[in-house]
């Protein structure tokens, strides 16, 4: 069975898996936690505080719901930027065909260390912190087949 993707991220995509990541960890909580207290210390201080403190509480009101996001965006904004716009992945017997323009890598499916199911992409892990994102939004319909696929080779 033969499969062919073209590559096409964009920082959307990477923003949305890492807000994703980070609001479901212990970390992401810990932040929400931290963001209710400094609300609710704003608030119960703001009169009494002055000018210096009133700054410093809404600038802690801020990290989180909107300093962090822009940050994550940034980082996801430089990580699709990495990554070829021409870039295809297609299936052949021997592995994994990667072509950009004109150059082509053949990547052995004996060098796919892992495959990693995500609910936004899925991740091939080819080594030394190597690996290929292919989202949903690329993939569509043919994810399931594809990870069954790619896990049947690599054995």
């Amino acid at each position: 069975m033969e499969y062919r993707f073209n590559v096409d991220v964009t920082p959307w995509d990477f923003f949305k898996m890492s807000m994703k990541k980070t609001y479901t960890s212990v970390i992401g909580v810990c932040n929400l936690v931290f963001l209710a207290a400094m609300i609710l210390m704003t608030v119960r201080f703001y009169g009494e505080a002055s000018d210096g403190l009133r700054c410093i509480m809404l600038f802690m009101c801020i990290i989180i719901p909107i300093l962090q996001p822009m940050g994550i965006y940034l980082r996801a904004r430089n990580l699709a930027h990495m990554i070829p716009e021409d870039m295809t992945i297609e299936t052949c017997c021997s592995g994994l065909m990667v072509r950009v323009g004109e150059a082509f890598e053949l990547v052995g499916y004996e060098k796919i260390k892992k495959v990693i199911c995500n609910d936004d992409c899925l991740i091939l892990a080819v080594g030394g912190g190597n690996g290929y994102f292919l989202f949903n939004r690329v993939l569509g319909d043919r994810k399931e087949a594809f990870t069954k696929y790619i896990k049947s080779r690599m054995d």
